[in-house]
């Protein structure tokens, strides 16, 4: 998290520096479509409109961005913040394609999404002051934020958050199951195999045990696992990172 922190604040200081290089960078759906600019699905996240608009979106980061990162790692956080961005993008170029577009609101509002997954119970205090549940604040937000972009042009990219956020819970069920090895493919069968590359689950968990958690995830939360949970689901992800028997 500290090197997105720090390249985003580095982009905004080259841009104020150097306002040539947004003609490049910021997120223009027609430059995307008709010149093949694919890199600005990336870059536009780490620029942003004005100082207030990089102080928030990095408070946010550095708050919530711990919370998650504190449970996946490095790596899978990046990948998933990267994602969400890269998603936040593409739903406001499909529905508001004259509209360019900066910022790495997309990939922040992943992160409250992925926070209200793992610790649906925690506490956000809004203004500061009244205490909201994270899993109730998120859907407020995705409410709010359909609302004000269903009613029309604003100059906020509300696509681009909403973007973000359908993007993370793709990314949570799928992504972090199937290929970060936090945990494994579900089985549907007798039939089920093993993805190339990845081995046999060894026999030392029961499969029904580990759809339960993947279960109880879903439905409260990360933080809502017993440790004994916690721990068969770590081991048996770690074991198909490794090599096989």
């Amino acid at each position: 998290m500290g090197r997105i922190i720090l390249v985003t604040l580095a982009m905004f200081f080259l841009q104020n520096l150097f306002p040539m290089v947004e003609r490049y960078l910021t997120l223009v759906p027609r430059d995307v479509v008709e010149r093949l600019f694919l890199w600005q699905l990336v870059t536009y996240m780490f620029l942003h409109g004005g100082f207030w608009h990089l102080f928030f979106n990095l408070l946010v980061l550095y708050f919530v961005g711990n919370m998650v990162e504190g449970v996946w790692g490095r790596k899978r956080f990046m990948r998933y913040y990267l994602a969400c961005g890269v998603g936040g993008g593409l739903l406001s170029m499909l529905i508001n394609y004259p509209s360019s577009v900066v910022g790495a609101s997309g990939a922040i509002f992943g992160l409250f999404l992925a926070a209200a997954m793992l610790f649906p119970d925690a506490y956000v205090y809004l203004y500061f002051v009244v205490p909201v549940k994270i899993k109730y604040f998120v859907i407020g937000l995705a409410v709010l934020n359909l609302a004000w972009g269903i009613a029309g042009p604003s100059g906020v990219a509300y696509f681009a958050h909403l973007g973000g956020m359908i993007t993370g819970l793709f990314f949570f069920r799928y992504e972090i199951a199937s290929r970060l090895g936090w945990v494994v493919p579900r089985r549907r069968g007798p039939t089920w195999r093993p993805r190339v590359g990845i081995p046999k689950p060894r026999r030392s968990h029961d499969p029904a045990k580990i759809d339960s958690i993947l279960d109880k995830i879903s439905a409260k939360g990360y933080e809502n696992l017993t440790p004994t949970e916690k721990r068969i689901l770590e081991n048996y992800s770690r074991q198909q990172r490794e090599p096989g028997e």
